[in-house]
C-alpha cells in the first residue's frame, strides 16, 4: 500500500469547508460561505490566521486497520519482531495474533512526549504535524493538563486527537527513519579536508577543524 508523502489542503477555498471555525469577532460559524467576509458582522477573515493547529482539516490517513500492515514502528508482542508489513492481523514472524484498537488511546486527546517519540525531539515531530495537518495543541494550559492528563503532566507535551494516534506513530517513525538514514550517510560520506587533512562526517560542508569548505578539495 502506498501513502501520500504529504497533504496540502487550501485554507482559502470556497465555500469555506466545515472546520468547525467561527468569525474571529462576533464567532458566526464559517461553514458554507462562499466569500472571505462574516455575513454577520462584515469582518474580513484572513483565513491563515482563524486557522489554527489544532483544526481538523482532514480526515486521519489512518485507523489501524490497514493491510498490508503500515510501518508503525510496532513490533509483535510475543516475539518482539517488526509488524510492518503484515497482510492479516498477526505477526508477520509468529503468526501471533494482535488488536491494535487495543493500544489506541481511549482519551478523546492523547499525550505526545518524550516516551512516546523516542529517539526523536519533539520539536520534530512538532513540525511534521503542522506540515502534515494533523490536529494538535501544545500542552501549557493548566486547564488542558487537569482535564486530559492529570497531575503527571510535567515538562513540555503535545496533545494530539485520538483518531490521528496511528498516523502519529506513523510520522514519528518516518522522522525515525530519516534520522537513520542521515547518521548512515554521514558515517560513509565522511571526507578528509584538503587543507588540515581532519576528517569530517558526510553531512558536514565545511571542516570542523579549520572552517574550510568541503569544496576546496575534501574528499
Amino acid at each position: 500500500m502506498v501513502y501520500n508523502d504529504s497533504v496540502e489542503i487550501d485554507v482559502w477555498q470556497l465555500p469555506i469547508p466545515d472546520w468547525g471555525l467561527g468569525c474571529p469577532k462576533c464567532r458566526y460559524l464559517l461553514r458554507g460561505l462562499p466569500s472571505h467576509r462574516c455575513p454577520e458582522c462584515g469582518t474580513k477573515l484572513n483565513m491563515s490566521e482563524i486557522v489554527k493547529p489544532w483544526h481538523r482539516l482532514r480526515a486521519p490517513r489512518f485507523t489501524g486497520e490497514e493491510l498490508p500492515f503500515p510501518d508503525f514502528g510496532l513490533q509483535c508482542a510475543n516475539c518482539g519482531r517488526p509488524l510492518v508489513g503484515a497482510r492479516k492481523h498477526a505477526c508477520p514472524s509468529c503468526d501471533t495474533p494482535f488488536d491494535l484498537q487495543a493500544i489506541r488511546p481511549w482519551r478523546k486527546w492523547f499525550v505526545i512526549d518524550g516516551e512516546m517519540c523516542g529517539r526523536v525531539p519533539l520539536p520534530i515531530i512538532e513540525v511534521k504535524l503542522g506540515m502534515e495537518l494533523v490536529p494538535y495543541m501544545q500542552q501549557k494550559d493548566k486547564v488542558l493538563r487537569e482535564i486530559y492528563m492529570g497531575p503527571r503532566m510535567l515538562g513540555s507535551r503535545l496533545v494530539a486527537p485520538n483518531e490521528f494516534f496511528f498516523e502519529v506513530l506513523w510520522l514519528i517513525r518516518r522522522a525515525e527513519l530519516e534520522i537513520e538514514d542521515g547518521r548512515a550517510r554521514a558515517e560513509t560520506d565522511r571526507w578528509a579536508c584538503a587543507q588540515c587533512g581532519e576528517e569530517n562526517p558526510g553531512n558536514f560542508e565545511v571542516c570542523w577543524s579549520c572552517q574550510a569548505a568541503r569544496m576546496a578539495g575534501g574528499e
